[in-house]
């Protein structure tokens, strides 16, 4: 029988079509390696999805180059992980002054922490996990040019303390977002070396973040002092003024400004607002926009107001946030942990709601 070239045509391409597709279906059939079962897409990709986001803890474990006397920090670092479910392991980064810059110093550091393991219930595998974790990074700091013994009046400082807890508040209040370890991270989470975790919570602070969008997570709001704060509403006050976006910003935010913000000496020895710093979550790019940039800077102008009239980070902090960030949608206290600052100053906390359980 005759058949017309072009039917001819389109009952070969049919066929060729129809054989090949009967063919990859009983390749794509056939056992798979080491007796596993076909899933749909296995043959597509069998390499898992990696992290959404890029994390790490921070300590800041010395400002100087001798150590901390007290010990607190094995134990703070001992319960970070035992009490917290971790999605990834991130980094925790310890950042020191020269003090573990030797093998020896950390392998010290190292065995304390599985010394402090027994008294504080936490078992060898979540050391084991913990360890793994660590990373020393040597960070320097530098005083200023400037000269202290002549200065009228001299700085703010505490016994004991001088420089190191004015190191520490230029640090978080701008240094950190520069440093290599942290600029290209998405979140990091800072904790003291007197922070505990006291119980078990129902979420990884880093998927809470990730998951409700948040840019900025504390634990506690106490004002910080008017005497380590001279200067600082006039400061604020300026610079919302000559900035309308950030003026009205904070207006949106409702920023509990003092009255007479035109009077010379407008906020002296006044308290001024602030989040706690021994426990944030930050969300990094967030506070790298150009405009969150220019205001540190223009903070960073004056060395005196971190070491002379010892401006803390805390306030800094929260100020940062009513400048730039949308409040009430950004910013969330993290009550659900149960969270204690120094031995005894345990804070109250809420009901842990656990996360929609994640795809891993």
């Amino acid at each position: 029988m005759f058949i017309p070239a072009r039917r001819y045509a389109v009952a070969t391409i049919a066929t060729f079509v129809s054989l090949w597709y009967l063919s990859s279906l009983s390749w794509n059939l056939q056992p798979s390696p080491r007796g596993s079962s076909f899933r749909f897409g296995s043959q597509i990709s069998s390499k898992p999805a990696g992290p959404p986001y890029k994390a790490s803890l921070v300590y800041l474990t010395t400002t100087m180059p001798q150590s901390r006397p007290k010990d607190w920090i094995f134990r703070s670092l001992l319960l970070v992980q035992k009490n917290i479910p971790w999605r990834y392991q991130w980094p925790i980064l310890l950042f020191h002054a020269g003090v573990y810059d030797s093998e020896e110093n950390q392998f010290k550091f190292l065995d304390n922490i599985r010394n402090a393991a027994e008294e504080n219930a936490v078992t060898t595998e979540d050391v084991d996990k913990l360890i793994k974790r660590i990373e020393f990074v040597h960070y320097e700091h530098f005083l200023p040019d400037i000269d202290f013994e002549t200065m009228d009046p001299k700085p703010v400082w505490w016994e004991g303390y001088w420089p190191a807890y004015h190191h520490m508040c230029a640090f978080f209040s701008y240094k950190i977002f520069n440093h290599p370890r942290i600029s290209s991270l998405d979140y990091y989470f800072r904790l003291d070396d007197d922070s505990f975790i006291r119980e078990p919570t129902c979420f990884d602070p880093f998927e809470y973040m990730h998951v409700n969008n948040k840019s900025l997570a504390y634990r506690s709001e106490d004002p910080d002092y008017g005497f380590v704060t001279i200067g600082m509403w006039q400061f604020v006050s300026k610079y919302a003024n000559t900035h309308p976006d950030v003026e009205n910003r904070m207006l949106r935010n409702q920023w509990p400004w003092l009255p007479n913000r035109d009077s010379a000496d407008y906020g002296s020895d006044e308290f001024i607002p602030a989040y706690g710093g021994n426990f944030e979550v930050v969300k990094v790019p967030r506070f790298q926009t150009p405009e969150v940039r220019a205001f540190l800077e223009s903070l960073a102008s004056d060395p005196e107001r971190f070491y002379r009239h010892r401006w803390g980070d805390a306030p800094l902090r929260k100020v940062t946030a009513y400048m730039f960030l949308d409040v009430a949608r950004e910013v969330h206290l993290m009550c659900e942990f149960a969270y204690a600052h120094k031995v005894d100053e345990n804070f109250a906390n809420c009901e842990c709601k656990p996360l929609p359980r994640l795809a891993q």
